[in-house]
């Protein structure tokens, strides 16, 4: 089986994991995660902070980003641009939920493009990332679009990426390709797991 093919399998795996979680188990997991983020040690001196609106299959970080703006930090989200050569995730900065709209690409909320700042990836101390799957090694499975993979990929590597996803999103491995990112930490119900 091709690792793309394994991806696509995968994909379908924990869409349907994801789908059985109970909501109460969901919520009390998602608070846990967002305390975990909260007090990472990148987080408290991060002045301006990316995360993303989440879906309903993903942890609720809503709590993580009223976090973030109460200690006065910029909140930066993600605006997908599609490109001939390689996907592109813009920044905007979000000062209120009014600034995020429905729909981007594969369902995802955005970021106003035209009420809300272009963020430079310079500018940005903390990444949080989303995802489908992950495993022992880092390695992450997103949703397809390899956005992420793309920003990570040229992104310094003084800059802390650290994945939010529950525990029932770890698998044994990850199918990989070349162009796939692995991240240095997750955060999870259970904890900070870094590698």
């Amino acid at each position: 089986m091709s690792e793309n093919h394994a991806k696509t399998h995968l994909r379908r795996e924990m869409r349907a994991r994801l789908r059985a979680l109970a909501p109460d188990t969901r919520a009390e997991a998602s608070l846990r995660i967002c305390r975990t983020a909260a007090h990472h040690p990148a987080f408290r001196p991060a002045k301006c902070i990316a995360l993303f609106a989440p879906l309903p299959s993903e942890p609720d970080i809503h709590p993580l980003i009223e976090e973030a703006w109460a200690e006065g930090k910029r909140v930066a989200l993600p605006f997908m641009l599609e490109r001939r050569t390689r996907p592109e995730l813009n920044w905007h900065e979000i000062a209120s939920w009014d600034d995020v709209i429905a729909c981007g690409p594969m369902g995802l909320r955005e970021p106003d493009p035209v009420r809300c700042p272009l963020v430079d990836p310079a500018e940005i101390d903390l990444v949080f990332v989303p995802g489908l799957a992950f495993d022992e090694e880092g390695h992450r499975l997103g949703r397809g679009g390899g956005y992420y993979d793309a920003f990570l990929g040229h992104a310094p590597a003084k800059l802390t990426c650290i994945g939010l996803m529950f525990a029932a999103q770890k698998v044994k491995r990850v199918p990989r390709e070349a162009h796939d990112y692995a991240l240095r930490a997750m955060i999870t119900e259970d904890g900070l797991q870094s590698w």
